[in-house]
């Protein structure tokens, strides 16, 4: 069987025919609804995926689209499907097939199974629907598959999933053995470059670089893989990951980028900074922004950038109404920095860089207990907390920092379940009022305290 490659965090995708049961192990594995469930074949159009740790074992797991081999050359949905799930193998460290055991083994079953042998993944085959041992009898054909071993599972109950997980996880290594056999990492400011094809990514990094290391091409999808080159800057050391393209979505069959945003997994993981760039002729759409929300979900800087800004004809308030514009689809990332440049012309990335020094330097910033006690003080004096469903004060009872990814602010509560989410927003953005973290996705948890609230 084949070895994991990636044993320091590695990505799992579930994969199998529609509606066998996906995204209810997917659900199971992480204890808690986070992919859509339904019985209509074909839910799950796009990518869900979580970062989770098993036995001190940390991996991702994504939950893909059903997988069609008999492909109806009119479904243009299924047929999108297919292709890219055929990329996301391309870019994962293992595969668990899933069957349906209600079913039974079917000619795409083996298909699938057989697409992922020849690509020489490590993989796990489970036969879903099973939830006792007196249906065990039903995952027993499944071996016709080749398979060494086939894991009966319920994503509903639970059952035999703590065994699969227990055999996936097997030659992963924990946190401790990541920390030990890795060599340290170098001091260096790592930054991921984002955005559509053609949109400027390895000029940017050459004009940084000052050499003609990447190559820089008009067609769209030169840049198939992420490519690292090194730059000082300040005395710092700039390590820049020049990433392949998010293609636009131009037919329906294209309706999945699902390689793409594998593709972005290691490449952000990797990251300090996401530097997200778009066309000034032609901004990102919907699509090509869950790249900066998959960066904002991860806790890593983000910087937005609007490149060839030189081949726009400008009037008064252009700058102001595309940055409108942005913040309008953006609100998850209010805290971004957005800034104009010409890479081809060398127009403001100076300031670019200035820019990569100040977020960086906020992403190490953590503040002291005392100051974010007088700073809640201030904002809950000017504006308390609704009362709770049962019309009782909630009582804040500390503060503190927690140097994690993304940087936390935790706050005692006597109840945190009543924290309605608008005075969550509003205590967060009169964090950003209070404190310089532009750049830095903060966020802030409430956890419940005992203590009992101060007299006068």
């Amino acid at each position: 069987m084949s070895k994991i490659i990636n044993n320091v965090k590695p990505l799992i995708a579930i994969i199998g025919r529609p509606n066998v049961g996906k995204s209810t192990l997917f659900n199971k594995i992480l204890n808690k609804n986070s992919a859509i469930v339904d019985d209509m074949p074909g839910v799950t159009r796009d990518l869900n995926y979580q970062d989770l740790i098993y036995d001190d074992k940390p991996f991702t797991i994504i939950d893909t689209g059903g997988f069609h081999i008999d492909e109806d050359e009119t479904d243009a949905i299924t047929k999108g499907i297919r292709e890219q799930i055929n990329e996301v193998l391309d870019e994962v460290d293992g595969v668990i097939m899933l069957c349906d055991g209600e079913t039974g083994l079917t000619g795409s079953d083996r298909e699938i199974y057989h697409l992922i042998r020849v690509k020489g993944l490590r993989s796990w085959l489970a036969v879903s629907k099973i939830d006792s041992e007196n249906k065990e009898i039903a995952s027993a054909e499944f071996y016709e598959t080749g398979a060494d071993m086939v894991y009966p599972v319920s994503g509903k109950t639970g059952y035999g999933v703590f065994d699969l997980l227990d055999d996936m996880t097997k030659d992963f290594w924990t946190e401790k053995e990541i920390n030990e056999k890795l060599p340290p990492a170098p001091e260096e400011i790592k930054i991921a470059i984002f955005g559509r094809p053609n949109v400027g990514k390895s000029t940017l990094v050459n004009k940084i670089i000052g050499q003609d290391k990447m190559l820089v091409s008009p067609i769209p999808g030169t840049t198939m893989d992420p490519i690292d080159s090194t730059a000082k800057y300040m005395g710092k050391t700039l390590r820049l990951i020049d990433t392949a393209g998010i293609r636009r979505k131009k037919k329906i069959e294209m309706l999945m980028e699902k390689a793409a945003i594998v593709r972005a997994f290691h490449s952000v993981d990797r990251s300090d900074i996401v530097i997200f760039m778009m066309d000034a002729q032609e901004l990102a759409t919907d699509q090509d922004l869950r790249i900066l929300g998959l960066a904002h979900d991860k806790g890593k800087g983000i910087i937005i950038v609007i490149n060839k800004w030189d081949l726009i004809e400008k009037e008064t308030g252009t700058y102001e109404k595309i940055v409108q514009d942005l913040r309008d689809r953006i609100k998850f990332a209010p805290y971004a920095p957005i800034i104009s440049i010409s890479a081809m012309q060398g127009m403001r990335v100076q300031k670019l860089l200035e820019k990569v020094m100040s977020v960086h330097e906020n992403y190490q910033k953590m503040i002291d207990d005392d100051t974010l006690e007088e700073w809640l003080s201030n904002v809950l004096s000017k504006n308390p907390p609704p009362l709770t469903r049962k019309n009782k004060m909630i009582h804040f009872n500390g503060i503190t920092m927690e140097q994690t990814s993304p940087l936390t602010v935790v706050i005692k509560v006597s109840a945190p379940n009543d924290i309605h989410f608008s005075y969550d927003r509003y205590l967060l953005n009169k964090f950003y009022e209070a404190f310089p973290y532009e750049g830095v996705p903060v966020k802030i948890v409430y956890r419940h305290s005992f203590k009992k609230p101060k007299k006068g």
